[in-house]
């Protein structure tokens, strides 16, 4: 194997691919140190030849001369080899190339694409999709054969917290609609709802966090990957997909499946907002036909009525044509009409700016009848101005939204003001429009700002709470005293307290009064930190809620949180020794409200509710000789000055037990008083 091949050897020795050179009876001239992988595969023995299949190939490339290629595996390696005849002899050098990334890499292409051509399938089927339960059983399907999996699942979160198998592929027949799989943590499904992320088992044999259901044990499921279906926090259910074999599922197919959650969701959603729809659209189609019977009887009493006022009007038309002509002439929309809602007159501006009509069609016809110009909405503000305008007897403005003839809606500062006969009786109301719509879009924009910086602010609040609690909880790992590190403790929770409320306000929607948030989603976050904080992985103290709605401001909801936060605290630290177990409740509901006139927030009259929050346990009772007034706790000290902020009121209830009974009053936001006095 030497002779010729040694003056090559200088040049291609310290290749790191694969070199030889061959002759056409399958001998091997030459090999470099890479080459010897391909020698042990073909197996070329002490007379040094190559198999017979090889030099088939090499006489073949000869003949031809013409270069040809193949692909061999060695180990865990593939070889890209090309064979190059040498021209004028009877040889062919062999050229090996390590192709093993460039397969895989391929074959990774090869899946992705796969899976994306599913979820354009999918995404047709949603689109199409006209019967949920098809689609969800086409989906399934799907899956199986994207991810070569023999089974997979949707399961649907029942009210029970169990699961309903909704649809699936490969399950024994009769299960699909009817079996019910456990819910809770200690399963695969319960515990994916529970953790709110994919959870992936790689085998249950060896799984601790859970144990695999009835459903899974009787098809010997070995492994398996799960994702919510919807909202992780009020989600439909599980879609899971799982193997007899042992497979450790990728990121990429984990996301695949989180992608087909989406689009089931979706169309779960707009199923669901279709039949609302079809709902409400009957509903609406019998109302519709309600008003149009009582609509039809009054525009006939309304057209009666008008004929014998345009008779009336033709008398006077002589005597007000002066002042026609001068409120032609004043660039402000301006009309008057008589206490029956008759426009009596109008001048250009109101007529064919704002109607799109001549004045002939205007006067003489009620402001029911433009129904295409006025909404619901301004006839229903107009009739509350001049109920209140005829009751006190001054002039009064209000804003309008109006949809203008040239069908842009503007917006309209409407000043009104009654007017009489020669005998001072009140016979009508004359208005004068002024058009601010631009005004309002500033002020809109300026509001919107406010609104942003002010979520804002809650958002930067929440995250440096946030950053106090961690660094109360890392400072507190620097002390081993017990006593310390419950000092730190109680602080850490504090802050969250009022982290909570600022995280509760941030969350507020645009359209919603951004000054105040529900205190019953935020105490059962704030309950739920403060036993998580005490009682990790423990179930003997149970906690029962029973709070009603109710919206507070900042300055009532973030002491009062504190005070819960201390109460509830000191129950689980004292109320239960020894392990012993028990039940910690808390009760809020309002129990009156009363009127309040020249609020600071509103000038007219606020409502003001009045609460009782009650906090109590069974635990081994509050000491008698401690005085809740006067106590060195500085937990409870806390307690009794923020009763003071709030200027509520606190009893200790002494028994089976401990019961804490704060009553307090919240005055109403400003919002709320405004609507509330606008539909009086």
């Amino acid at each position: 194997m030497k002779g010729k091949g040694e003056k090559m050897d200088q040049l291609v020795s310290k290749n790191p691919n694969p070199v030889l050179q061959a002759g056409t009876d399958g001998r091997v001239f030459y090999s470099n140190k890479a080459a010897e992988p391909l020698l042990s595969i073909w197996d070329i023995g002490g007379e040094g030849k190559l198999p017979h299949s090889v030099e088939t190939l090499i006489k073949r490339v000869v003949s031809r001369n013409d270069p040809e290629k193949m692909e061999v595996k060695v180990g865990k390696k593939l070889y890209l080899i090309d064979f190059q005849p040498v021209p004028g002899k009877e040889l062919v050098n062999i050229y090996g190339l390590d192709i093993s990334e460039q397969k895989k890499l391929g074959k990774k292409l090869s899946i992705k694409k796969k899976q994306y051509d599913a979820l354009y399938t999918l995404g047709k089927m949603a689109l199409k999709c006209e019967n949920l339960q098809v689609f969800m059983d086409k989906s399934v399907k799907l899956i199986v054969k994207t991810l070569d999996l023999e089974f997979c699942k949707i399961l649907e979160l029942t009210p029970d917290g169990n699961f309903l198998l909704k649809a699936g592929i490969g399950w024994k027949p009769g299960l699909v609609g009817k079996a019910v799989v456990e819910g809770g943590k200690l399963s695969q499904a319960g515990y994916t709802i529970f953790s709110k992320m994919p959870v992936i088992v790689r085998d249950f044999a060896e799984e601790s966090r859970f144990e695999a259901p009835k459903i899974l044990r009787d098809h010997n499921i070995v492994s398996g990957v799960s994702v919510i279906i919807g909202d992780v926090e009020k989600p439909f259910g599980v879609l899971g997909a799982h193997s007899t074999k042992k497979r450790k599922f990728t990121a990429a197919e984990t996301y695949f499946l989180n992608s087909v959650a989406f689009v089931i969701a979706e169309v779960i959603e707009r199923r669901q907002a279709v039949e609302e729809l079809n709902k409400h659209r009957e509903h609406l189609e019998e109302l519709v036909k309600e008003r149009t019977s009582e609509l039809t009887k009054t525009n006939r009493q309304l057209f009666n009525e008008i004929s014998v006022r345009k008779q009336a009007e033709k008398d006077l038309q002589n005597n007000i044509y002066f002042l026609e002509t001068i409120l032609d002439a004043i660039p402000s929309p301006i009309f008057y009409r008589n206490l029956a809602g008759i426009y009596q007159g109008c001048n250009e501006m109101f007529a064919r700016h704002v109607l799109g009509l001549p004045k002939e069609k205007v006067i003489g016809h009620s402001i029911y009848e433009f129904t295409q110009v006025f909404s619901e909405e301004t006839l229903n503000d107009s009739v509350y101005y001049d109920r209140i305008l005829l009751k006190e007897g001054k002039s009064l403005s209000n804003e309008l939204k109006i949809k203008c003839a040239d069908g842009k809606v503007r917006d309209f500062l409407s000043h009104k003001a009654i007017y009489s006969n020669i005998s001072g009786e009140v016979i009508g109301i004359v208005g004068v429009m002024l058009d601010i719509t631009e005004r309002k879009k500033a002020e809109e924009a300026l509001l919107k700002t406010e609104e942003i910086r002010k979520k804002e602010i809650h958002h930067r609040i929440k995250n440096n709470l946030q950053v106090i609690s961690s660094l109360l909880s890392l400072q507190a790992e620097y002390f081993s005293d017990p006593k310390v590190k419950e000092s730190f403790k109680d602080s850490q929770n504090r802050v969250i307290s009022m982290s909570l409320i600022h995280e509760e306000l941030y969350k507020t929607r645009e359209t919603a009064d951004i000054e105040t948030f529900d205190f019953k989603v935020y105490i059962q976050k704030l309950a739920t930190e403060l036993f998580k904080s005490y009682l990790v992985g423990s179930e003997d103290i149970r906690l029962k809620l029973d709070v009603e709605s109710a919206f507070l401001g900042m300055d009532t909801g973030i002491p009062l949180g504190i005070i819960v936060n201390e109460l509830v605290s000191n129950s689980l630290k004292h109320a239960f020794p020894e392990g012993r177990s028990g039940e910690i409740q808390i009760k809020l509901h309002r129990t009156g409200s009363s009127q309040k006139k020249g609020c600071n927030k509103h000038p007219g009259n606020c409502e003001i509710s009045e609460f009782l929050l009650t906090v109590s346990d069974n635990g081994i009772g509050f000491p008698e000789d401690l005085d809740l007034k006067h106590t060195s706790s500085l937990g409870l000290q806390l307690v009794n000055i923020l009763v003071e902020q709030i200027e509520g009121s606190i009893e200790l209830e002494r028994g089976k037990g401990t019961e804490f009974r704060l009553k307090f009053r919240e005055q109403e936001s400003k919002e709320k008083c405004e609507n509330r006095e606008k539909r009086k």
